[in-house]
């Protein structure tokens, strides 16, 4: 009946009932203690270990004094004692019902106890109680004859209570202990069994709630602060990884070596495995950093793994999603600093946001809006490694709140889903998908080139364009080393429109022939072998390279080509010999054979003194050389040199047009871009001129001179400067349609339209008046080749002026044909300047020194592309 529903927890079912019942108390002690050391009993408290509940029903014996010599010193430090582990001894200890351990110091100095052994049962001992204490500052008879106030204002037989302030609880836990066993003591036997009573305690409110506590530690900031550093500081690692790539794309060293048999998947996936090496060594000089500063939320046993797989997770998934915005820049540090600041930005934006917004989370509207933030950002791997890190140092602090207070269970691990495990989740998939992303990019997945139908209006052709148009159309191309069949490139711009660039091209080259294409800037012969490499897509059409479709095969297309680009695709820090060993390794070069091949390459193209010295100190010519050793390297069938010999002097330019010509006996085909109609004429067999993305002419040199010159150019020098005069007359009297080129002190030189007259009358009349008029010599020679190409480079300058001078739409209202006609026409372009030809007075009476050579003199047109 004494007996409350709650006090039945307290009770384990199978322990006798004396377990529960304190023991009968001791005799007194005398009131004069041999040493003040006497009657001292203490009780340790602490966690409970795995042992098995022990009995205690006897009553303790009378304090017995132990004395033990002080073997203890002061720490270095001055913070404490340090003493030997046997210090304090062996008390007996037992274990209560409620699974305490009880350690009985009866005898011991209790204060010397409590400290000498402070080290051994450090945060395993959480208070301890004496009773039985004789305070000799207070009479023995103090309070016998007095009221039952006065007794209560000192007692001589005193309890005292030690409690350790690490345990939140400890104080309150220990005092109600003692007051519990004062009151079970002082019950008469009339209420029953004393352990039926207790008193219980709350320890009501605390300080430190979990709320109080989060928010304290949000304030602090300390880990949003290390969180931005290091999201500064990796920001600029990835972004450095696409600087290379960008400068391998605007060189065409990167479309060279796919021309050269390297698969676009293996050449992303290397220089993934690259970066991430090279990602290694920031990475680990960060975390050397928390190491030395000693951050137990980073480097803990538990928390370390954790930061380890934060920093290897970051790089695997943001090194990938750099990689498309090579695709889409030209200039390396236009692309070092765009990414530098897009990482900046998305890391520290995201993280900072959803950290002030952890601080509003009494609002139920941003704690929602924050939640969906948070799952959006997982987006960003920047983002994922700042918050991740936060979490873990705010976990961290929450932990060690817990183990303080006890509450072991509540403790979290940091691979918990919503602290670190879900940004490692979304950072691992990040990674494939970024990697994915590229390979799409690379292979223009994500933007499809747009195919056209061949147009089906009639093509008008030069006679021997259109009889190569039909032996295409025909089949019987299909032999041949390089089939194009109407070819069509169609670029789009915002400011013109839709640009032409290829119209409908046909053409075969066939096996040991060197086919030279020419045009000036614009033309589109860039265009076309861009997309006979694979460089651009093609809008319509196919082509075919020794048998392999551009379109279906390119991968065969281009382990059959050799490429020498107009700029030197070359890598500065690499040797001649590296630069050959790598393109051996790339065409599938034996091992065994590759030592030979270099070799000989250096000694075809004589760099063998050169060989191990890097490209970047190489002169201009040297380069070329270099280039064009790559281009010849795995015997490649068809052959695509775009202006070899530039910047090259003239005994390695006869050097390499020899070589050139050694290739084209070996059943090779060669095809070549070039300004130099001399080279023209030393190595092709055939000739295309192409204008506005047509072929105007085609044949061998002898044919285009013969269907497209001039004429005859005449040259007269005469033995005095009196007698140009009297020749010039002559010509005008008996050639009037000849055409004044030019006129020197003694020298004067004219071109003659060979349908005009026959080239047996220009001498019938030359040696009638050859002594008259004190000619001294003279020469008949025919027009060259420039004068060829200049008549239909006259033709490209004026489509292109027409092309700047139309609107982008055809149809144009009757306002903007208005405004059309009042608008000043444009001043020549600078092509026409160079080629036009402007009216001469032949009266002239001026003998100094007049140049019309304005055809042959100004043939140095600039590239096709800016190198």
């Amino acid at each position: 009946r004494f007996f409350d529903s709650m006090c039945l927890e307290s009770f384990t079912q199978g322990l006798p009932l004396s377990n529960f019942v304190p023991p009968p108390p001791s005799p007194a002690p005398s009131d004069s203690p041999a040493s003040p050391d006497e009657d001292l009993q203490a009780w340790n408290v602490s966690l409970p270990p795995t042992a098995g509940p022990e009995m205690w029903t006897s009553a303790p014996s009378l304090p017995r004094l132990v004395r033990e010599p002080v073997r203890c010193t002061c720490s270095a430090q001055g913070t404490g004692f340090s003493c030997p582990s046997s210090v304090g001894g062996h008390p007996p200890q037992m274990r209560v019902v409620a699974g305490d351990i009880l350690t009985d110091i009866t005898g011991h100095n209790v204060s010397e106890y409590l400290l000498f052994t402070s080290d051994r049962f450090r945060l395993h001992r959480y208070g301890a109680i004496t009773f039985g204490n004789v305070l000799k500052s207070i009479p023995a008879s103090f309070g016998t004859r007095a009221p039952p106030m006065v007794r209560k204002i000192a007692v001589r037989r005193a309890a005292q209570v030690f409690y350790n302030n690490k345990g939140y609880h400890s104080m309150p836990t220990y005092l109600n202990s003692l007051n519990n066993a004062i009151l079970r003591a002082n019950l008469p036997k009339s209420k029953g069994n004393p352990a039926a009573y207790g008193i219980t305690v709350t320890n009501h409110p605390m300080n430190k709630t979990s709320a109080s506590l989060s928010l304290d530690y949000l304030l602090q900031g300390t880990d949003v602060v290390i969180a931005i550093f290091i999201i500064v500081a990796m920001s600029f690692v990835p972004a450095s990884f696409v600087v290379f790539l960008v400068a391998e794309k605007s060189t065409k060293a990167k479309h060279l070596q796919f021309v050269s048999g390297c698969n676009p998947i293996i050449y992303w996936l290397a220089n993934y495995v690259w970066d991430m090496l090279n990602y290694l060594v920031p990475a680990t000089c960060c975390v050397i950093i928390l190491f030395v500063f000693d951050l137990p939320a980073y480097t803990s046993p538990t928390n370390f793994p954790a930061v380890l797989s934060l920093f290897l997770l970051y790089g695997w998934s943001i090194t990938p999603i750099m990689y498309p915005a090579s695709f889409w820049f030209e200039v390396p540090s236009s692309a070092y600093v765009f990414l530098i600041v897009i990482n900046l930005f998305i890391g520290i934006t995201a993280t900072v946001a959803t950290f002030l917004l952890q601080l509003f989370e009494h609002d139920k509207d941003l704690k929602v809006v924050n939640s969906y933030l948070k799952s959006c950002f997982l987006i960003f791997p920047n983002y994922n490694l700042g918050h991740g890190l936060m979490e873990m140092a705010y976990n961290e602090y929450i932990n060690e709140y817990y183990a303080k207070i006890g509450q072991f269970d509540k403790m979290k691990s940091p691979f918990e889903w919503d602290i670190v495990t879900r940004g490692l989740v979304a950072m691992a998939v990040e990674g494939v998908v970024g990697f994915l992303l590229t390979i799409m990019c690379q292979y223009n997945f994500l933007r499809r080139p747009q195919r056209m139908p061949v147009s089906t209006k009639p093509v008008e052709d030069d006679v021997d364009v259109a009889s190569e148009r039909q032996r295409v159309l025909r089949g019987d191309a299909d032999n041949d080393m390089v089939k194009i069949e109407n070819l069509t490139k169609v670029y789009k711009s915002r400011k013109i429109g839709r640009i032409l660039a290829v119209d409908r091209l046909c053409l075969g080259v066939r096996p040991g022939e060197c086919f030279g294409l020419l045009g000036v800037n614009g033309a589109g012969k860039t265009s076309t072998f861009k997309m006979l490499t694979g460089d651009e897509s093609t809008t319509g059409g196919e082509a075919f390279v020794n048998g392999h479709s551009v379109l279906k095969e390119l991968l065969q297309v281009q382990q059959s080509l050799g490429y020498c680009p107009q700029c030197d695709a070359l890598f500065d820090e690499l040797t001649a010999r590296e630069h050959l060993q790598l393109y051996t390794r790339l065409r599938g070069i034996s091992w065994k054979d590759e030592a030979r091949v270099v070799k000989w390459a250096l000694e075809k193209l004589e760099l063998t003194k050169y060989a191990d010295k890097p490209a970047g100190t190489y002169s201009g010519g040297n380069k070329r050389k270099l280039s064009t050793a790559i281009a010849l390297i795995g015997y490649p069938a068809f052959i695509f040199l775009d202006e070899p010999t530039t910047g090259m002097d003239p005994k390695a330019r006869r050097f390499l047009w020899n070589l050139i010509l050694d290739l084209i006996k070996t059943g090779r085909s060669v095809v070549l871009t070039s300004h130099s109609m001399e080279e023209c004429e030393a190595l092709c067999t055939r000739l295309a001129i192409m204008v506005n993305g047509r072929l105007r002419c085609l044949g061998s040199i002898q044919h285009l001179k013969n269907r497209f010159g001039d004429g005859y150019m005449i040259t007269v020098r005469t033995k005095s400067s009196q007698s140009v005069k009297d020749v010039v007359r002559f010509f005008n009297r008996n050639f009037p349609e000849a055409m004044l080129k030019e006129r020197h002190h003694t020298k004067v030189q004219y071109q003659l339209k060979s349908e005009h007259i026959s080239l047996a009358q220009v001498f019938s009349k030359m040696e009638q008046v050859s002594g008259v008029l004190g000619i001294e010599d003279y020469s008949v020679s025919q027009t060259t080749l420039d004068n060829v190409f200049v008549n239909f480079a006259k033709k490209q300058s004026d489509n292109l002026e027409q092309q700047e001078t139309e609107p982008p739409s055809a149809l144009q209202s009757p306002l903007g044909c208005l405004l059309s006609l009042l608008r000043p026409r444009s001043a020549p372009t600078e092509l026409r300047a160079l080629v036009a030809d402007e009216p001469e007075d032949l009266d002239t009476e001026d003998e100094g020194l007049i140049s019309f050579e304005e055809e042959r003199a100004q043939l140095s047109f600039n590239t096709d592309t800016l190198c």
